[in-house]
């Protein structure tokens, strides 16, 4: 093979390497000085027709960012991705809402279910839900019913605590209603 050929073959090859880092880079540094969010923001990254992630900000990088999400999983997201998607910052000073969901079977007993994550909320002692500004809501979903509620806390740093204590009590009550049973 010709060296000319073969300097063109590899030289191709590492500037399609290196075209995805390369666009980490740079939308790195569109973030950088754009400030969309900051370590510790409650954050919901959406592309059109779905969620991609959403928790507090834990690290801001050149290459990505990682976010935790309510189940404490850390969630890492390259920044070119973020070029296509909307950020939605809900930090707050007069409160965080957050929508969370449990799957539940189609034959589970679905005031049973709506009971225990009322209770779940309200009982808890740093939550701002009130009956008139809790919503649950059911949707049905692939293989079961999806419940969705909200937490309505003071600020970011309270609602990522809450938000998993909450999603741990209704997951463990749930285990001990035999009239409810999560997918």
């Amino acid at each position: 093979m010709d060296k000319t050929i073969l300097t063109a073959v590899i030289v191709a090859a590492a500037s399609f390497v290196m075209q995805k880092t390369l666009n980490n880079i740079i939308y790195g540094i569109v973030i950088f000085f754009t400030r969309p969010f900051k370590k510790g923001d409650k954050i919901f990254i959406r592309q059109i027709g779905r969620d991609v992630a959403s928790g507090n900000v834990i690290r801001r990088g050149i290459l990505h960012l990682k976010i935790q999400d309510y189940n404490r999983n850390v969630i890492i997201i390259p920044n070119a991705i973020m070029e296509s998607c909307i950020v939605v910052n809900s930090d707050y000073k007069n409160g965080v809402n957050y929508i969370n969901n449990i799957k539940v079977s189609f034959d589970s007993d679905l005031e049973k279910a709506k009971a225990i994550i009322i209770n779940a909320i309200m009982s808890h002692e740093k939550t701002e839900n009130k009956k008139e500004n809790t919503n649950i809501i059911f949707k049905n979903a692939e293989n079961g019913i999806l419940i969705e509620y909200n937490v309505r806390t003071p600020d970011t740093n309270t609602s990522f605590d809450v938000c998993s204590e909450i999603v741990e009590r209704v997951a463990l009550e749930i285990q001990n209603e035999p009239a409810v049973q999560m997918v």
